[in-house]
């Protein structure tokens, strides 16, 4: 350990070693011990006339190993009756059991999955953890909700430091103060936007000052979904220093540095792939493409070659922290994207526009996609208040502002903040629906 690096040789291993170090993890041990025993591999495999023997190389893996995603783990597991969509490779009825928990993922793109996880010692977030500068003895807020993640509570005591449990609920918040005052925590995981958008609201009724609450907290991570400009302005108002945080293809996560340029992926866990959203071929370093990921650890449930719908740009230069593992920047979702009149619209593209206008600044919106091409845009909207001119004057006031941002004239319908914050998992809502 150092000052700055939890595991300093893994952290800055030069780039030809970890090369190195994924072509001996997947093709030595994660992959074949996947297509033996994994049946959504075996049969995927098997289905693109494929065998473990054709690939030999990492450039066999990138050119012959086919694809899985979302869609084909639930096809799996809805033809087959098998809970874990194939993709478990232990006996789930061996003594003492395979794995220590089964989580499951928020739903927000689909009906929820299961996942099996073996939670022991500390995980690869403790560098995130160590990084944002927790350390032996201190306090760490563990404010999670339904997705709870591989054993959170291990990685902060796998530091050294000891877990606060509180639930990720604004009416956590009077408890959240009294523990911060009183324990001084230095970590905090995890954020969202509704929670911002509550503390905002609730603070002064409840006596809370956010300054004092946060003032303890060397780095907070914030995750679920895209940051805000004005979520944003509200943690730096309030004196926080927060990390970006986001998963990685549901291999891994990545999390910023303290140098906050791009959120880093632990390639010794993880093999990523940037590709043609449309298509197979990879993007250049730095262009936008869709992040496909293949677990080198996960032996329970491992997926490989799994494309995630998330559309990133990726780069392997190294950062300025001294780490050399690539590092990434979200931009959506493949299939949230719609295009109207050969407009392409991301979720991201109106969110400016939305939290400009100050009844609808939350920015709680959904974009309506009954199809990927549209002839208009159209967008649910929460507002706060109907403001002084009621709310035919709010509607016109996004209309034009999301106009002005992405040249289109939207269907505007407003609703309460609240109908849309019941929408989806406590740290985010669904912002795309098909109705």
């Amino acid at each position: 350990m150092s000052d700055r690096y939890f595991e300093p040789d893994a952290e800055t291993m030069p780039r030809d070693q970890l090369d190195e170090l994924q072509e001996e993890k997947l093709l030595g041990d994660l992959l074949p011990w996947a297509y033996k025993r994994s049946p959504l591999v075996r049969a995927t495999w098997d289905a693109a006339g494929v065998s473990i023997d054709d690939v030999t190389s990492m450039d066999d893996f990138r050119e012959k190993a086919p694809f899985v995603d979302k869609d084909a783990i639930r096809r799996f597991r809805d033809t087959s009756n098998d809970r874990y969509g194939g993709l478990l490779c232990v006996d789930p009825l061996r003594a003492g059991g395979p794995f220590t928990a089964v989580f499951s993922t928020s739903g927000t793109t689909g009906d929820p999955t299961l996942v099996p996880s073996v939670t022991s010692g500390p995980s690869i977030l403790t560098r995130e953890f160590w990084e944002m500068g927790c350390r032996p003895g201190d306090y760490f807020v563990e404010m999670l909700f339904t997705y709870r993640g591989p054993g959170i509570h291990h990685t902060i005591r796998g530091i050294g430091a000891t877990p606060v449990f509180v639930d990720h609920s604004p009416f956590e918040f009077p408890n959240v103060y009294r523990l911060s005052r009183e324990l001084r925590p230095t970590g905090w995981y995890t954020m969202s936007t509704p929670l911002i958008l509550a503390l905002e609201q609730m603070a002064p009724a409840m006596g809370i000052d956010p300054r004092d609450m946060f003032a303890s907290y060397k780095g907070v991570i914030y995750a679920g979904e895209p940051l805000g400009a004005r979520a944003r302005a509200l943690l730096d108002e309030w004196g926080v220093n927060f990390f970006v945080h986001t998963g990685v293809a549901d291999v891994g996560a990545a999390t910023e540095c303290r140098e906050h340029d791009g959120c880093h992926i632990w390639e010794d866990i993880a093999f990523v792939e940037v590709l043609d959203p449309d298509g197979t071929d990879p993007v250049a370093d730095g262009e936008r493409g869709e992040l496909v990921g293949t677990t080198l650890v996960d032996k329970i449930a491992p997926l490989v070659r799994y494309r995630s719908d998330d559309l990133v740009r990726v780069t392997r230069e190294r950062c300025a922290c001294g780490r050399t593992h690539a590092r990434m920047w979200p931009v959506g979702r493949k299939s949230d994207e719609i295009v109207v009149d050969g407009v392409s619209v991301l979720p991201g593209d109106v969110w400016p526009a939305i939290e400009s206008v100050a009844e609808t600044e939350a920015a709680l919106f959904q974009v309506i996609r009954p199809a990927r091409e549209l002839d208009r845009l159209r967008l649910r909207v929460g507002f706060a208040s109907e403001g002084p001119h009621g709310l035919a004057d709010v509607r016109d006031r996004v209309i034009d502002a999301v106009e002005a941002c992405v040249g289109l004239v939207p269907d505007v319908e407003l609703v309460p903040n609240e109908v849309l914050l019941r929408q989806g998992p406590p740290h985010k809502i669904p912002r795309v629906t098909k109705q």
